[in-house]
């Protein structure tokens, strides 16, 4: 007689816990710093998820921390390389949120060459499938928007700033670097309208009234212990 399919399954107590815990970052960094209640967790993510055995919830969470445990070394690595990161900061910049079209994207690039002559200029382009999104000082906008068009422009954002978090080079080899510094920045309610990732630079674009909010946070993780090793001057925030 041919052999029935065994029924698929679905996934665990265990899965499910796993799941949870990797979906909230709070949870997270509770358990790696060993204050949380192993009872209480085990019951919100049964009440949550459905789950029927508390015990097996329980076992999975004690397991998820000594896991983690275990990543102490990649944790050490991601913390070495945002310590050993500067921030920059550039306060009066813009948006240009345009249709994702080729010919935007030269008439972009027609004029970019000349702006970026000076260095000193913020110039960038953020190429996504629903949008090209070009990031600039709010001075450069009389230069970029007659050469764009008013047909291609989707929309125009003011009044930003952009916080940039130039690491050491080691950054293309540890993982998890700009999910830690934007994980940090949401915890404290501040929202990033764009985040951009170019080789060893993260920059972060929000309101300026969230600029100094984001800078102690991200500050803090660079420099941990302020006043250790002094300032730099030129990292800290300037208003034009």
């Amino acid at each position: 007689m041919p052999r029935r399919p065994r029924p698929v399954e679905g996934p665990t107590a265990a899965d499910v816990t796993r799941r949870y815990i990797d979906e909230h970052p709070s949870v997270r960094d509770c358990l790696g710093l060993d204050i949380i209640n192993f009872t209480a967790l085990a019951r919100l993510i049964q009440r949550e998820k459905g789950l029927k055995n508390e015990e097996a919830v329980t076992v999975a969470c004690r397991r998820y921390q000594r896991q983690m445990s275990l990543s102490t070394p990649q944790d050490e690595a991601l913390l070495k390389v945002v310590r050993g990161s500067r921030l920059e900061v550039r306060t009066r910049v813009a948006i240009i949120t345009t249709r994702n079209d080729w010919e935007a994207l030269l008439k972009v690039d027609a004029i970019a060459g000349e702006l970026l002559k000076d260095r000193r200029h913020l110039l960038q382009l953020i190429q996504a499938p629903s949008a090209l999104t070009v990031l600039l000082e709010d001075d450069l906008l009389a230069d970029v928007l007659p050469t764009l068009g008013k047909d291609y422009v989707l929309g125009i954002s003011r009044g930003l700033a952009a916080l940039t978090v130039r690491s050491p080079k080691t950054i293309m080899e540890v993982p998890g670097v700009l999910a830690f510094l934007s994980a940090a920045l949401s915890r404290r309610g501040i929202n990033c309208l764009e985040i951009a990732s170019s080789y060893t630079d993260s920059t972060f674009v929000l309101r300026e009234r969230d600029l100094l909010n984001a800078f102690q946070v991200l500050g803090e993780l660079i420099h941990p212990h302020p006043g250790d090793d002094g300032e730099d001057p030129e990292s800290l925030p300037r208003h034009p």
